[in-house]
């Protein structure tokens, strides 16, 4: 330890600090802030408990963003526009003035439950309306801004929290890049999903956003979004975000006219689950009922979470049952179509094997009986399969069980001579096994007098590939 520690410190040095390391090697600085790394790979590791909260308030990237953009005039033209003047036709057109429009103020008290950052039209500025024309002030606001924004993630509990916050403005006033100044990189969603990811791991991505010590006089339990004080379920950060995400495609369906930002939101919940987001809660049998993806939809809401619950159903065969129970339809209002795509992506994540492949030959369980056919996917739409039956139609399974869809009984049986489609026409042989080990296929045929393999397959028990041979 004592080595790699001599290395990684030769390897950063010298430290960051105010001043430079003199000839002789000591330091005239108070205070060396080490790299990143070292500090939470062999600092904080070893520093007792009691002391460990002063250690890391030191170290900015346990709350903050790591490697921000630094604010100065370069940073600033982002902000600057050209103050409007009425000219002689009574017309507003650009003057000669720059000014800064949409600066950040903070209002609220750090770590309360009322702290907000505000930009641009959302408040008055002193100068000018919404906007200020000398730059030293605009970045003194910049500056006051990101310092509250610093203070106010410190007071927060957990890391989960702290991440929530930090995407809860970027999901409602960041994604124009105007708190960018905020974050780690560019600031974008992914670079701080990845910085939390990296830092705190599954403690930011896979812990309840929701801190039940964490109150204030007269508040909820701390929650930047909804109002919800019980948390969501799954109560995770994902189950969170999916919840908002799926919420906004609803509200978006039945308000046409509302600004359309769920896209924000998916691309919260596509980042947290590339950064390693746990799905398995979503496949874990439900207790009890509460917020959750499923009560932004109506008729779930209303009349169907209650009994499905009893059932104690995961969430995702919550998802797939209702869309079994209310499929899509044209020009509807509601999200089905969303759901099924969010589905599928939990499903695959969660890596769960399916029975069959893609290839496989099946039935499936119709209105009118079992139809045969072959599964061309899996997870689409919501379901587990999509399967093309032999009839042309396509057909879906919702769940991967008997009820739905099964391996059929096939039509011969091992010795039965048949003779099969092949590029030459039908040729004649004996069925040696079913259920190929090379391909899956329901029939392996020794052919009489094609010896260019060992044996072909029939990938349907249909009459247009292997048929009864009329001897």
């Amino acid at each position: 330890m004592v080595v790699l520690l001599r290395s990684a410190i030769q390897n950063a040095w010298p430290p960051k600090t105010d001043t430079q390391v003199q000839e002789d090697g000591s330091l005239n600085a108070r205070e060396v802030v080490l790299q990143e790394g070292i500090y939470w790979d062999f600092v904080r590791p070893f520093t007792p408990v009691k002391d460990r909260v002063v250690v890391s308030k030191r170290c900015s990237t346990r709350f903050y963003a790591g490697n921000r953009v630094e604010l100065n005039e370069s940073y600033l033209k982002k902000f600057e526009r050209r103050a409007k003047v009425m000219n002689a036709d009574g017309r507003w057109v650009d003057g000669d003035t720059v000014v800064y429009y949409n600066l950040p103020v903070a209002r609220g008290g750090p770590g309360a439950h009322n702290f907000r950052l505000e930009f641009g039209e959302e408040m008055e500025h002193v100068a000018e309306g919404n906007s200020v024309s000398d730059p030293n002030v605009a970045l003194d606001m910049l500056r006051a801004a990101r310092r509250a924004w610093d203070l106010h993630l410190s007071k927060l509990p957990t890391p989960a929290t702290r991440l929530d916050v930090c995407l809860n403005i970027l999901a409602t006033i960041g994604i124009n890049g105007s708190c960018s100044f905020l974050f780690d990189g560019k600031g974008d969603v992914s670079d701080v999903v990845q910085f939390y990811a990296s830092m705190s791991g599954s403690c930011a991505l896979n812990l309840s956003v929701f801190h039940p010590t964490y109150r204030s006089p007269g508040a909820e339990v701390y929650s930047f979004s909804c109002g919800w004080s019980n948390g969501v379920f799954p109560d995770t950060q994902l189950g969170y975000w999916i919840t908002r995400y799926m919420s906004r495609v609803q509200q978006e369906k039945e308000y046409p006219n509302l600004q359309n930002s769920s896209c924000r939101y998916e691309s919260i919940v596509k980042e947290l689950l590339d950064a390693g987001a746990d799905v398995g809660p979503f496949f874990e049998p439900l207790e009890h009922s509460g917020d959750s993806v499923l009560t932004v939809v109506s008729e779930i809401r209303r009349v169907f979470t209650p009994t499905l619950y009893r059932k104690r159903l995961s969430m995702c065969e919550m998802m797939r049952l209702y869309l079994r129970l209310f499929p899509r339809r044209d020009n509807d209002n509601d999200c089905t179509q969303e759901l099924g795509s969010l589905l599928d992506i939990l499903s695959r994540k969660s890596k769960i094997e399916l029975r069959f492949n893609v290839g496989d030959w099946v039935e499936c369980n119709m209105r009118q009986g079992w139809e045969g056919g072959l599964v061309t996917k899996q997870w689409a739409e919501g379901f587990t399969y999509e399967v093309e039956l032999a009839n042309g139609t396509m057909a879906s399974a919702p769940f991967d069980t008997n009820e739905f869809i099964r391996r059929p009984e096939l039509r011969f049986r091992v010795g039965d001579r048949v003779e099969c489609y092949m590029d030459e026409g039908w040729m004649p042989g004996t069925v040696r096994k079913h259920w190929s080990d090379l391909n899956g296929c329901p029939y392996e045929v020794v052919l009489d007098k094609y010896k260019t393999w060992e044996f072909c397959t029939a990938p349907c028990d249909t009459d247009g590939y292997i048929r009864a041979l009329n001897e």
